[in-house]
């Protein structure tokens, strides 16, 4: 990959081990010197419930963040009429990068932060792709995770119907110390290359590795193109965490097949989305962030527990 310091792809490469840095720098850089962003970020509240779920008070994403877009399919085409991070201010990208003789990808400030740093990976971003997910820029998500070498960096991806609220694919970059529960969930087998939860997380995930057990691209798209297929919403986190195996780190995949939602998504408390599927929940209210208890936060995970996993689990044994 190089990558751009710059505004314009036409300017100095980087080495691709200083993209953090890059990360960093850009988004301190624009949040303190630019109006871009809706509300700042600053003395963000945090706390665990239990030593398992990681909450972060953040009223202002409740109330000042962009009106979402009304979804009514998962695969709806691009529309150039409404929305788009082709629209957004020049202020808010940070760089650009390409592959080889791939078209230029950007990141993003996101103009509604979740937490410091949170930014917009958005690949091939002038051809205009819907949000759903290629195998191009899956191989991207992924290469872009083994090329940062840090254990702090994730990334998030919603489909439509599964509470992304921009129809232009892009997948949210996450900044985040703190360990996460899902990096040690542990999993059992489904067949080949394709694990699932253990039954103690209140929401089941399909769980592919990158490290360890030689997966390859091609067996976490074929669950993509099957949710696609299927109409099945569905979130995707990619975290380093626990080999399924052994205790080794290695590169996890998770994707939790779930209810849609069919409606403008704007909770009072807490969206479920991949943030919160992964056990971190930016909370909207200051009660509800103090008073939120472990049983609260799995009974509202549940609520978004697809029908009929095991019978979904019995199905996707003939991909592989």
């Amino acid at each position: 990959m190089q990558f751009y310091d710059a505004k314009s792809p036409d300017d100095m490469g980087l080495n691709p081990s200083e993209v953090i840095n890059l990360i960093k720098t850009k988004w301190d850089e624009i949040h303190s010197n630019t109006n871009v962003f809706r509300y700042k970020i600053a003395n963000e509240e945090k706390r665990f419930v239990n030593n398992k779920y990681y909450l972060q008070l953040n009223p202002n994403r409740g109330v000042k963040r962009r009106t979402p877009e009304q979804m009514e399919n998962i695969s709806q085409p691009f529309d150039k009429n409404k929305f788009n991070f082709c629209k957004v201010s020049k202020d808010e990208v940070m760089f650009h990068f390409k592959q080889e003789k791939d078209s230029y990808h950007t990141v993003l400030i996101n103009a509604s932060p979740i937490n410091k740093y949170h930014s917009l990976l958005c690949p091939f971003l002038e051809d205009c792709l819907p949000q759903i997910i290629t195998k191009d820029s899956l191989m991207l998500a992924v290469k872009f995770m083994l090329m940062a070498e840090n254990r702090d960096i994730r990334l998030g991806y919603n489909s439509l119907l599964a509470m992304a609220s921009v129809n232009h694919l892009h997948f949210h970059i996450f900044i985040v110390e703190n360990d996460l529960p899902v990096e040690t969930v542990k999993c059992i087998q489904v067949k080949g290359p394709l694990y699932r939860f253990e039954n103690i997380y209140p929401i089941p995930a399909f769980c592919f590795e990158i490290g360890s057990v030689g997966t390859k691209i091609d067996d976490v798209y074929k669950l993509l193109e099957y949710f696609l297929h299927k109409n099945i919403a569905h979130n995707m986190f990619l975290t380093r965490g626990n080999s399924v195996a052994s205790n080794n780190e290695v590169l996890r995949i998770l994707i939790w097949p779930r209810t849609s939602c069919l409606h403008i998504k704007q909770f009072d408390v807490f969206n479920i989305a991949c943030c919160e599927l992964s056990g971190w929940l930016p909370v909207y209210n200051e009660e509800t962030f103090i008073k939120l208890k472990e049983e609260d936060i799995e009974s509202e995970l549940r609520k978004w527990k697809i029908d009929d996993f095991d019978k979904l689990c019995e199905d996707l044994k003939a991909l592989y």
